[in-house]
């Protein structure tokens, strides 16, 4: 989830085009070779203005595929009118050997070389930006002794690996960029195999990582967070699960502290628009009010939905999977929030099976999502663009 569309510090699309489309109409008849005759209005009392109708579409855009290895693509922000950046793993999609980054320039996706520190598994999850000069990526790296979190930051010329705290063990599952000074990851510690995880504050000062003691708020026995996203340096959010139920944390600006929910399931992602209005997307939707935490209504409930992009405050997107008639795979899901319910938005068929694992947008209603896609066995990358509607009158 990018924070600079909250703080409005861009103002331009990231994809060439992303245009709000408006139907129009233009009634015309021939009355011979040289004049053109318009009919009069129709007097009938049945006759009314038209409004216009917009229909929210994605598309299937073009991204990178390097070399012979399969590439998984799962974050993704958008930065500027011709800068974004998607990041995820090069090989199999559970034991990727190498980092996966690829830039956006406005028409299509281009792979960029990153370090891949570890010697058997090297994986980004999560990517934000406070600026273009100023972009994070977190993940996992391993060489074979354990997992250890990983940061990689670019900054505006090459991307490098940035040192953490010592004796951290983990992964990071997402990066929220408030400033250059002001950075946040999330992920877990510990080993989920034998339930011994435990959730994981990292914050960036401006000079250097440092674990940040949240104990208190998640409580006792196994947890993980798996995205956080900033309004401001005194408004942060996190979700994740504590004992297999959802967990949703927010900062203050001086301690992380429960948000309670009494909604069961799963989260996979939340979008801050403000302190009073925030969602927080898996199964089911969850949306915050500033009091209390309350369930979305979604016309398909088979739908798995694990991130969430808000253009303003009435025009939300969410992307993920929906099961496919073929047993074992899935087709992407996008939808949006639309008159106080999720309805999925139209886009292309895409071969073989395929899913969405991450979605971004600018104010001006530029929407990117990424994510993969298998064909005859081999996986591939996959990038959508949306286009979304004016607000209505």
């Amino acid at each position: 989830m990018n924070n600079l569309q909250r703080r409005g510090l861009v103002n331009a699309s990231v994809a060439a085009v992303a245009t709000f489309a408006i139907g129009s109409a233009v009634v015309y008849a021939a009355g011979g070779p040289d004049d053109v005759v318009t009919p009069p209005p129709s007097t009938s009392p049945s006759a009314s203005p038209t409004t216009p109708s917009c229909a929210p579409t994605w598309d299937v855009v073009r991204s990178a595929n390097p070399g012979e290895a399969a590439t998984t693509l799962l974050g993704v922000t958008a930065v500027t009118s011709a800068e974004a950046w998607a990041v995820g793993g090069l090989g199999e999609p559970e034991i990727p050997t190498a980092v996966a980054i690829q830039r956006w320039d406005g028409n299509r996706w281009l792979a960029v070389a990153g370090p891949s520190p570890g010697t058997t598994l090297n994986e980004l999850r999560a990517v934000d930006a406070s600026e273009p000069n100023d972009v994070w990526a977190v993940g996992r790296t391993s060489s074979g002794l354990g997992e250890q979190p990983l940061i990689l930051h670019y900054d505006g010329t090459e991307w490098s690996q940035v040192e953490l705290p010592p004796e951290i063990d983990g992964v990071l599952n997402g990066v929220a960029a408030i400033s250059p000074a002001d950075v946040w990851a999330v992920g877990s510690v510990g080993d989920p195999a034998a339930s011994l995880e435990r959730a994981l504050v990292l914050h960036w000062d401006g000079t250097a990582w440092a674990e940040v003691e949240i104990g208190r708020a998640t409580g006792g026995g196994k947890s993980a967070l798996v995205d956080v996203e900033g309004v401001s340096p005194t408004d942060v959010w996190a979700v994740g699960y504590h004992h297999f139920q959802p967990l949703i944390l927010q900062f203050d600006g001086e301690a992380w502290s429960r948000s309670p929910t009494e909604i069961r399931g799963t989260l996979h992602a939340i979008e801050a628009i403000a302190t009073g209005e925030v969602w927080a997307v898996g199964m089911p939707i969850q949306r915050f009010d500033g009091e209390t935490w309350t369930e979305a209504p979604i016309t398909r409930a088979d739908a798995e939905l694990v991130d969430v992009a808000a253009i303003d405050d009435l025009d939300i997107w969410a992307v993920g999977s929906r099961p496919s008639k073929e047993p074992g795979t899935t087709h992407a899901a996008v939808f949006r929030y639309d008159d106080g319910r999720w309805v999925p938005v139209k886009g292309p068929s895409v071969a073989g099976s395929d899913a969405l694992s991450a979605v971004d947008a600018l104010p001006e209603g530029t929407l990117l999502a990424v994510g993969w896609k298998d064909v005859d066995l081999e996986r591939e990358t996959l990038a959508i663009r949306g286009t979304t509607c004016p607000p209505g009158p």
